[in-house]
């Protein structure tokens, strides 16, 4: 991780505590744009026709910038860091004299009820929405109203959407499963018996990133999976699922998960009184503080590479830059950033349980390497 640099600074988000990233909420006070919008949208959705797309304008400096944050839950670690970096990163461009705000939904998991408040967003005239979408073609339609209203749709995080007009900020998978089977591969000589822990099933971004395992793993051969579970991306279920299925496995060495499961998959191998296997670890501090107790322990060594829940912040730049006129990509890709034991001791030092780490991205930072804007 570079750390030092001051275009991208790690974070770490503090749970169970109030900390705000973000200047205290003002009234809501939609631009003259964005009540024009309104008024539009309730005819498209009740008539369900639009003559042609509405071009929204781009906004002058002074004007003030709605953006809908539609989040799948809010349940893990990782989406608390989500959030709190879109927050962080808010904050940033108003600092620099942006008027920024969220408004943030949670659809509690319900692809039904994400497509309800997309297009609630849509009627109350938001200037952008970010979208973390819970299905693949569900969502669709809700896109097209808004789209067709004026308003971009940014889709990210849990994959992307089959509508062409949503804008899409994605992480390069195949990147993600190359640098986690390496690490793998370069500690076992290429060889091991391998308990794979999937996610969420039925997810784009999940089958996403198993498919770039599955890629990167053809090349070691002698790495054999020999059992198969899905953690739901929660440290307790992952916990529970690897404790059923253990006493029937062979001997494991490696573990392959998604970021959500290392926590529970060690805890079901010391309490079946098993020495961890060699795995890679996420970005939760039980993660973290689980791996750095076990290298004072033990000696263990390992890493954590994970998905960054700084991309939330991420897509609040593109945001802003599409609203300020900036030609802006339908298909971007964030990092994927490698913590080191090294950094959770320094960088990350006096992490909670409850925290995650995540990378705070500066907006001219966003333009440069994300956008790639001329």
């Amino acid at each position: 991780m570079s750390g030092g640099r001051s275009v991208i600074k790690p974070q770490v988000v503090r749970g169970k505590r109030t900390r705000q990233f973000h200047n205290k909420e003002e009234e809501c006070m939609l631009p003259n744009n964005a009540t024009r919008r309104t008024a539009m949208v309730g005819g498209l959705l009740l008539a369900a026709t639009l003559a042609g797309v509405m071009k929204s304008e781009p906004v002058l400096a002074e004007d003030k910038i709605t953006i809908g944050v539609a989040m799948p839950f809010q349940g893990n670690g990782w989406q608390k860091g989500f959030l709190a970096a879109a927050q962080w990163a808010a904050a940033e461009l108003n600092a620099k004299g942006k008027k920024v705000e969220l408004s943030v939904v949670d659809a509690a998991g319900d692809p039904q009820t994400q497509i309800q408040q997309i297009n609630n967003l849509t009627l109350q005239g938001v200037d952008f929405i970010i979208l973390e979408p819970l299905s693949d073609t569900a969502l669709n339609g809700a896109i097209d109203n808004a789209v067709n209203a004026g308003i971009p749709v940014l889709t990210t995080a849990l994959g992307s959407v089959t509508n062409p007009k949503a804008i899409d900020l994605q992480f390069d998978y195949d990147e993600l499963g190359e640098k986690y089977v390496s690490y793998i591969a370069g500690r076992t000589g290429g060889k091991g018996n391998a308990l794979n822990i999937r996610g969420l099933a039925g997810n784009a971004a999940e089958q996403a990133i198993q498919d770039a395992y599955v890629k990167a793993l053809a090349k070691y051969p002698d790495i054999k999976i020999v059992a198969e579970v899905y953690g739901d991306w929660n440290q307790s279920v992952a916990q529970q699922r690897v404790s059923a299925i253990l006493p029937t496995l062979p001997e494991v060495n490696i573990i392959f998960s998604q970021g959500v499961a290392a926590f529970g998959a060690a805890q079901a191998f010391m309490s079946a009184g098993r020495d961890v296997p060699l795995q890679v670890y996420g970005f939760d501090g039980v993660d973290a503080n689980l791996l750095l107790e076990l290298n004072a322990k033990t000696g263990y060594q390992s890493v954590a590479i994970n998905t960054d829940p700084g991309i939330g912040g991420v897509a609040v730049n593109v945001a802003v830059a599409k609203l300020s006129g900036v030609d802006v990509p339908m298909k971007m890709i964030s990092p994927i950033p490698t913590i080191t034991l090294e950094d959770l001791k320094t960088t990350y030092k006096g992490m909670a349980d409850s925290d995650i780490a995540w990378v705070r991205y500066q907006y001219d930072w966003t333009l440069a390497n994300v956008i790639h804007a001329k």
